[in-house]
């Protein structure tokens, strides 16, 4: 019996909130994968399972789609966008390799986007980058805040794909040596494979 695949039971194994993101798809390496983020609802559930955006904010957000379900719509439809862009552009720099520059153009009229709605907010007289504004648009303005600053720093350097389901992660063992994105997941699976066929070569 195949074991239901749900977003209360997703993995966040990407160590950052963009990754998590385009690891919303269960399998890249199949043929045709599982995705979880069906529609705009599934989105605000995935932030709840995050816990990126406050109770508040999503309650605030499943209102103003409720109002506006249209809009919803194509909020989602440019998230889901984003989400194969950002793995474009992830797996471009896995590569070595410039990204296509019309994903280049692309990225950067989101990023004029997000950050024209961005403002930083005190707490605790510390600043913080913040969207604050009671918008849809902030379903994918985080994830673009995130790959921002992971594209500009060092830990781009850390990012991997998992050779058996394709997600992408942040490695932070000590000797840089992960190549799973779970060990309890794809890890196992590759070891319980290697068992078998270590032990039908005996066998013969």
């Amino acid at each position: 019996m195949s074991v239901q695949k749900s977003i209360s039971s997703l993995r966040l194994d990407g160590g950052i909130l963009c990754l998590d993101f385009v690891n919303t798809i269960d399998n890249r390496k199949k043929g045709i994968p599982h995705d979880y983020v069906k529609g705009f609802k599934e989105l605000l559930e995935w932030y709840g399972h995050t816990r990126a955006l406050s109770p508040k904010i999503i309650h605030t957000l499943e209102r103003l789609a409720k109002d506006y379900p249209q809009k919803a719509g194509v909020v989602f439809e440019k998230s889901i966008a984003l989400r194969e862009l950002l793995h474009r552009l992830f797996t471009a720099s896995l590569d070595k390799k410039k990204p296509a520059a019309a994903d280049s153009m692309l990225f950067n009229t989101y990023v004029g986007e997000a950050y024209a709605n961005i403002e930083i907010s005190w707490q605790a007289g510390a600043g913080a980058l913040q969207f604050n504004a009671p918008a849809l648009e902030q379903v994918y303005w985080w994830p673009i805040k995130s790959a921002v600053e992971l594209f500009t720093s060092s830990q781009l350097a850390e990012v991997k794909e998992c050779p058996a389901c394709g997600w992408l992660f942040l490695d932070k063992s000590r000797n840089g040596s992960r190549k799973w994105c779970s060990m309890s997941t794809c890890g196992d699976v590759n070891k319980v494979t290697r068992n078998y066929q270590r032990t039908k070569r005996k066998k013969l």
